[in-house]
């Protein structure tokens, strides 16, 4: 027994890995133009993600580690995951506005549209930086990296799936994602309260925010299926800031 015990505070460590894992796998899936196998494999790094914490706190295993290890397999599934998704997106929306050769002929501005998910990596960096010095850990400000990540890979099996869509042709051109790009890595950042889905028991009081957000998303969930992801997430957004403004309101 006495064995056994060391060996369990070591199982949210194991299951970080294993989204560090799924995370390094969707970035080569991505690469091989797989964009939906990439999707799925970010999705299932969240789930890792969310299982880590949850079993850290089970076991008592919290650890300087822990925390440590868990940032940066983030910084992988949730930051370079998805930012290769992006950057093979933006490349075949150049593609349908450059000429048909290849994009070799691209100019410098074409260019930094190519590059510009590299801002994903870069605000996640940031983001999970500042949340290892956060010194009260019960809130937090801005959109997880998680949540962004759900997001792109949501994104990416809207227009997987639906690929004679009107909204995907809107979304698949470079001016579209370098918005979307934009506005979630700077939502990363924003120093805007967002509320936690951390229950505090499971009475309606003090969760209001939270069952709603369920509901929501089980409704979308149900009606739009794979495009109801990136919706969930500007769902939560615009909870966060109707929250945020009700606060405000009762002050």
């Amino acid at each position: 027994m006495s064995q056994i015990r060391p060996l369990r505070k070591h199982l949210p460590n194991l299951l970080t890995l294993c989204n560090l894992a799924l995370g390094f796998l969707a970035v080569l899936m991505a690469f091989e133009n797989q964009l939906l196998f990439a999707s799925w494999l970010i999705l299932i790094a969240a789930l890792f993600d969310f299982l880590d914490g949850f079993a850290a706190k089970m076991l008592r295993a919290v650890s300087e580690f822990g925390k440590q290890l868990d940032s940066l397999a983030d910084i992988i599934s949730f930051g370079m995951a998805p930012a290769a998704i992006l950057y093979k997106l933006m490349e075949y929306a150049l593609r349908n506005e450059l000429p048909p050769s290849s994009l070799s002929g691209a100019n410098f501005v074409e260019r930094l549209y190519l590059f510009s998910p590299m801002l994903i990596v870069l605000f996640a960096a940031i983001r999970l930086a500042a949340y290892n010095i956060q010194e009260n850990k019960e809130g937090f400000r801005g959109l997880a990296t998680p949540a962004a990540a759900i997001f792109f890979a949501g994104l990416s099996m809207v227009v997987i799936s639906h690929p004679q869509a009107g909204f995907t042709t809107f979304l698949l051109r470079p001016n579209s994602l370098l918005v979307i790009i934009l506005i979630i890595s700077i939502m990363m950042i924003i120093r805007i309260p967002m509320f936690s889905l951390k229950f505090t028991g499971f009475g309606w009081k003090g969760n209001e925010i939270r069952y709603i957000f369920i509901a929501i998303s089980l409704i979308l969930l149900i009606i739009l299926q794979e495009v109801a992801l990136p919706v969930v997430i500007l769902a939560y957004l615009l909870l966060s800031f109707i929250s945020l403004l009700s606060k405000t309101n009762n002050r």
